[in-house]
């Protein structure tokens, strides 16, 4: 990647567009950044769009570039596990679902087992994502829509966020200002 297509502000970072206002970093992809501007609307914006801006903290691109290559080898390899998103205090626990019927048997749900399957959940929400936003026949009111139950799931599943050790792991509703 030539120095020019290299990103300089991390992913996390709130920055302002000249044309679509406020938005947050998610991503980086390919000679891009992936924003979420309000709306919900995702845009992709090169590397080299000086016009651009950071507000605050710009983020740690190399940690960032570090993290996106592991995350990328460990899911080559199938070893992206729930252990290494669950936060400390978590591991080894269990949920207990206690059912409302007396002569019904409570279930303990070990949490890695739980939070991995929120990860795959979460894993596809992205992907879905992606899709809908370079689908060639939808139009950009279908993109929209389709994005906005997207962003709905996301704050659907903010309940679980306790469980995640990063903060880059939560998810992100659109119920509260950045």
């Amino acid at each position: 990647m030539s120095e020019a297509a290299r990103p300089r502000i991390g992913i996390g970072a709130v920055v302002n567009h000249p044309a679509f206002g406020r938005g947050k970093i998610v991503d980086y992809e390919g000679d891009s950044y992936v924003i979420l501007f309000k709306g919900p609307e995702v845009r992709r914006v090169a590397f080299t769009f000086d016009a651009l801006k950071a507000e605050g903290h710009v983020g740690d691109v190399e940690l960032d570039r570090v993290r996106h290559a592991v995350r990328e080898i460990l899911g080559d390899y199938g070893w992206i596990d729930a252990d290494l998103e669950l936060g400390k205090r978590w591991v080894g626990g269990s949920m207990k679902l206690i059912p409302g019927k007396e002569d019904t048997q409570p279930k303990d749900v070990p949490i890695e087992a739980f939070v991995k399957k929120i990860i795959g959940i979460r894993d596809k929400l992205r992907v879905l994502e992606q899709k809908i936003n370079a689908h060639a026949t939808l139009s950009p009111e279908e993109k929209l829509e389709l994005q906005g139950y997207i962003t709905r799931c996301y704050g659907s599943l903010t309940t679980f966020n306790a469980l995640f050790a990063a903060k880059e792991s939560q998810f992100q509703g659109t119920g509260k200002e950045e």
